[in-house]
């Protein structure tokens, strides 16, 4: 499985800290941190393959 690197400048890993009460959810404490936004960005793209999957399948079964 192939390694992703996302890097931030300190401006921007400081307006994303800024941000942390937007970008986690209500009930969830503290600031965000590179685990975070890993465990985030993992679950999203999970859900963005498994849509375009469903798509495809819906794809194939109106071309018959």
């Amino acid at each position: 499985m192939p390694d992703v690197t996302v890097s931030f400048s300190d401006a921007q890993w400081a307006r994303i800290i800024a941000a942390s009460s937007s970008i986690k959810k209500m009930d969830e404490a503290g600031v965000v941190d590179a685990a975070y936004l890993a465990a985030k960005w993992t679950t999203q793209l999970g859900k963005w393959v498994k849509e375009t999957e469903r798509a495809k399948a819906a794809e194939s079964v109106d071309d018959f």
